[in-house]
C-alpha cells in the first residue's frame, strides 16, 4: 500500500511511520519542517502542495494537529481559535482534500484522543476540538464516494511520553504499539466512520 503519514515526527506518527514501513508498506512522512515532504494543515494550498507532489494513495493518516492548554478561566477567544484552526479545521481540510488523491476504497484517518470523552484539568480546548472530530468523522463517513473510508484513533496518553504510574483523564497510559495497531486496523478493515479508542 502507498501510504502518507502527516506529524511522521511527532510521539504517535513516527512509530506509525516505523510499524507500516516495517510491514513493507511504501510509506510518506510528511511534517512541518520536512524537506521532502512538508506540510502545515492549517493552509489548505500546503495540503493540497503535498499531495500533488505523491502518486495515488491508499490511506491517509494524520497525527499532527495542536491546540492551547490552558483552564477555562485563562482561555480567549483566540486560544480557542488555535485548536479549532489546526487540530479540528485542518483535519476536516485534509479530508476534502485526500479523498481526491486517494484511489477507490482509500482509507483516511485522524487523531483525537481521550480528551474528546474524558476531563482533564486545562484541557477544555482540547476536548473541544476533539469532540467536534468525532461528529465530523461520525457524519462526513456518510458522503464521502468511491468507497473511500473516514475513521479517528482515538489514544489515550502514551506511556513513554508520560509517566506510567500517574493517570491522564482518569487512565494510566498506553502502550505505543498498541495504538499503532489501531491505526493498521482503521486503513485495513472494511470500517468508516469508527472512533477507534484506546484508553487502557
Amino acid at each position: 500500500m502507498k501510504i502518507l503519514v502527516i506529524g511522521a515526527t511527532g510521539t504517535i506518527g513516527s512509530e506509525v511511520y516505523k510499524g507500516l514501513k516495517n510491514d513493507n508498506h511504501e510509506i510518506y512522512g510528511a511534517h512541518r519542517n520536512s524537506e521532502s515532504y512538508p506540510i502545515d494543515i492549517t493552509d489548505k494550498k500546503s495540503i493540497k502542495s503535498l499531495f500533488d507532489k505523491l502518486p495515488k494513495l491508499d490511506a491517509v493518516i494524520n497525527a499532527a494537529g495542536t491546540a492551547s492548554w490552558k483552564s477555562l478561566a485563562q482561555l480567549t477567544e483566540e486560544d480557542y481559535y488555535l485548536g479549532i484552526q489546526s487540530k479540528l479545521m485542518g483535519q476536516v481540510n485534509l479530508v476534502h482534500i485526500a479523498q481526491d488523491y486517494l484511489k477507490d476504497n482509500g482509507s483516511i484517518t485522524l487523531t483525537t484522543g481521550i480528551l474528546a470523552e474524558y476531563y482533564e484539568p486545562s484541557a477544555v480546548a482540547l476536548s473541544l476540538v476533539n469532540g467536534g472530530i468525532h461528529s465530523f468523522v461520525n457524519a462526513a463517513s456518510n458522503e464521502l464516494d468511491r468507497g473511500i473510508r473516514v475513521n479517528v484513533v482515538a489514544p489515550g496518553a502514551i506511556s513513554g511520553d508520560f509517566p506510567d504510574d500517574k493517570k491522564f483523564a482518569g487512565y494510566f497510559p498506553v502502550n505505543i504499539n498498541d495504538v499503532v495497531d489501531i491505526y493498521k486496523q482503521s486503513i485495513t478493515e472494511n470500517m468508516t466512520g469508527q472512533i477507534l479508542k484506546k484508553y487502557e
